[in-house]
C-alpha cells in the first residue's frame, strides 16, 4: 500500500488563496476608483461655498443650488444717516455658477479621497472672487461718494489763534458724519461671502481724522506760533508809519507744514506785501499838490517815486516773526524819496524843478521853497510822438557841448543840434535844454508850441535861462511835467 501525503491539497489551497487575495485587491481597486470617479463630480463631505453645504452634491446640483441661492439675493447696508439696497442685478454682478462651480471642484484632488474625506473644504474664495470682479464696489463708492457731498467731513485737530485768549492752541479733532467708503465696501463684501442679507454701520465706520490733538507736535507748534506772534514790527517810509506787523496780522499767515510744524504762508505774505505796494509805491502815480504860488497841479507818470523791495521786505518780516522782534525799521525799496505822503501826495521835498506845460513856463525852487529861477519854455509839439511827457523824473545827466540826434519826420534820417547845456531827464532822449534856434518871442507865447515852434519832445530853454539852470541845477534834482 502506498504511503499517504498531503503536498497536492496544499498546493491548491494557497492557488486558491492567490486568486481570492487577487480578486479582493481588483474590487478594492475598482472600488476605490469607482469613489474617485464619483468625487471627480461630486463635492466631498464637509463642502461649503459660503453658506451653502454641497457635501456630496453633484456639479450640476452644486450649480443649480447655488444660482438659486443668489437669483434673488438683496444686500441691505444701513446706519449712520446712510441707506443702500442693492440686490445682484442692480450691481451689475454677472454671477458664473459654472465658473464657481468648477473652481471649488478643482480645489480638492479625488485620487486622494481618503485623505480629502478627514479635511473640510470651503470654497468660498471662488464666489468672493466673482463678486469682487462684478462691480459692487462701483455701485457702493457712487453711493458713499453721494452721501459724502453732504455730509460732515472729518476735522483733523489743529493749531488755531484764540482771539479771546490773544494766543495759538491745540483744536480737538472731531468725526463728522462722512462715511469711509473703503469700510462699507469690506462690510459688504463680508456679507457676500455667505449672502447674509443685512449690513449694519456703525461709528467705527466712517470718516475718521487723521491727526489727533493727542499728537505733541501741535503743542510744540502751538508753542512756536505763539513766539511768532510776540513779534511788533512797525514798518516805516521816510520816517512816517507805512504798516505794522502784529499778532493780528501774523496769526493770519501761520500755517502747519506737512510735517506739523508751525511756518508762515508765503502766499498769504506775498498777497499782504503787494497790497502794500500798492498803498506805498509812488512811481508812476497820480500825485495833487499845491505850487508855492498857489496853483493846484496834478500829475502822473515819471520814474521817481517809492517803490519797496517786495523781496528784501519778505526777508525782513519773515526773519523779524520768526524770532519774535519788536522794533521800528525803515521798509526796504527799490526807489526812495525825500518825503512820504501816501500815494496821491507829493513826495518831492522843497527843491525841484517845476515844468508847466499849460503856461509854457518853468521854475526852480531851493531847499527853502523860494523861487531862484524861472523862465518861459517851447515843449513838445503836441501830438502822439513828440509831446513832452509828463510825470515826475529826476535830472540823470549835466552835461554841455551835447550833440543831440532827431529823428525826422521821414522816420529815417537824423538831425545833429549841438546844444550848449544839456540836462536830461527822461533817459539820455528828453531834457531841459538851450535853443538857440528859437527866437524870443516863442519863449514869451504860450501857444508857440502847437504853432510850429515845438521841439520834439525836449523843453527848449533861451541860452542865457539854460546857463543859469546849469548852474543852479544837480544830478538827482527833482523835475516835475504837468498841465
Amino acid at each position: 500500500m502506498p504511503p499517504v501525503g498531503n503536498g497536492r491539497p496544499k498546493k491548491k489551497v494557497g492557488r486558491v488563496l492567490g486568486i481570492t487575495f487577487g480578486v479582493v485587491i481588483a474590487l478594492l481597486a475598482i472600488a476605490y476608483c469607482g469613489v474617485a470617479l464619483f468625487f471627480g463630480c461630486h463635492f466631498m463631505p464637509n463642502s461649503v461655498i459660503g453658506n451653502l453645504d454641497t457635501s456630496l452634491m453633484s456639479s450640476a446640483e452644486a450649480k443649480s443650488a447655488l444660482t438659486s441661492k443668489v437669483k434673488d439675493y438683496e444686500l441691505s447696508i444701513k446706519g449712520d444717516g446712510f441707506s443702500l439696497t442693492v440686490s445682484a442685478k442692480d450691481a451689475g454682478i454677472a454671477f458664473d455658477a459654472d465658473e464657481v462651480v468648477e473652481d471649488a471642484l478643482s480645489q480638492t484632488n479625488e485620487w486622494l479621497w481618503p485623505v480629502e474625506l478627514t479635511r473640510a473644504h470651503d470654497a468660498t474664495a471662488s464666489m468672493v472672487s466673482s463678486y469682487n470682479d462684478a462691480g459692487l464696489e462701483q455701485v457702493v463708492t457712487q453711493a458713499v461718494d453721494a452721501f459724502n457731498a453732504t455730509a460732515k467731513q472729518p476735522v483733523d485737530a489743529a493749531v488755531s489763534f484764540d482771539a479771546k485768549l490773544g494766543k495759538f492752541a491745540v483744536s480737538k479733532e472731531s468725526v463728522g458724519t462722512a462715511i469711509d467708503s473703503a469700510k462699507v465696501i469690506a462690510a459688504a463684501d463680508a456679507a457676500l461671502v455667505d449672502l447674509t442679507p443685512k449690513v449694519t454701520l456703525t461709528n467705527s465706520d466712517l470718516l475718521q481724522p487723521t491727526v489727533l490733538s493727542s499728537d505733541p507736535r501741535l503743542q510744540q507748534a502751538a508753542d512756536k506760533a505763539n513766539t511768532m506772534i510776540g513779534a511788533d514790527i512797525t514798518l516805516t517810509m521816510a520816517k512816517s508809519v507805512a504798516a505794522e506787523v502784529n499778532a493780528t496780522l501774523i496769526s493770519q499767515w501761520i500755517v502747519l507744514d506737512e510735517n506739523l510744524d508751525a511756518t508762515l504762508d508765503r502766499d498769504a505774505m506775498t498777497s499782504w506785501i503787494d497790497e502794500l505796494g500798492n498803498q506805498c509805491d509812488t512811481v508812476g502815480s497820480t500825485r495833487t499838490y499845491t505850487r508855492v504860488d498857489g496853483k493846484v497841479c496834478t500829475v502822473s507818470g515819471g520814474t521817481y517815486g517809492w517803490e519797496i523791495d517786495h523781496d528784501g521786505l519778505m526777508d525782513l518780516v519773515t526773519d523779524g516773526v520768526d524770532n519774535g522782534l519788536v522794533e521800528t525799521v525803515e521798509v526796504p525799496y527799490v526807489r526812495s524819496c525825500e518825503v512820504y505822503n501816501g500815494v496821491g501826495g507829493r513826495d518831492w521835498g522843497n527843491r525841484y524843478i517845476d515844468v508847466d506845460l499849460t503856461e509854457q513856463h518853468a521854475y526852480m525852487y531851493d531847499d527853502s521853497g523860494k523861487v531862484v529861477w524861472e523862465s518861459g519854455v517851447v515843449t513838445g509839439i503836441p501830438d502822439e510822438k513828440k509831446s513832452t511827457p509828463e510825470g515826475v523824473y529826476v535830472i540823470n545827466l549835466k552835461k554841455t557841448d551835447e550833440t543831440l540826434h532827431t529823428l525826422q519826420d521821414d522816420g529815417v534820417t537824423y538831425k545833429d543840434t549841438v546844444v550848449k547845456y544839456w540836462m536830461p531827464f527822461v533817459g539820455n532822449t528828453v531834457g531841459l535844454h538851450d535853443a538857440w534856434w528859437q527866437p524870443d518871442s516863442a519863449f514869451e507865447d504860450p501857444e508857440a508850441y502847437a504853432n510850429g515852434y515845438g521841439s520834439h519832445g525836449c523843453v527848449n530853454l533861451p541860452s542865457d535861462k539854460a546857463a543859469e539852470l546849469y548852474d543852479l541845477v544837480q544830478l538827482a534834482d527833482v523835475v516835475v511835467v504837468h498841465r
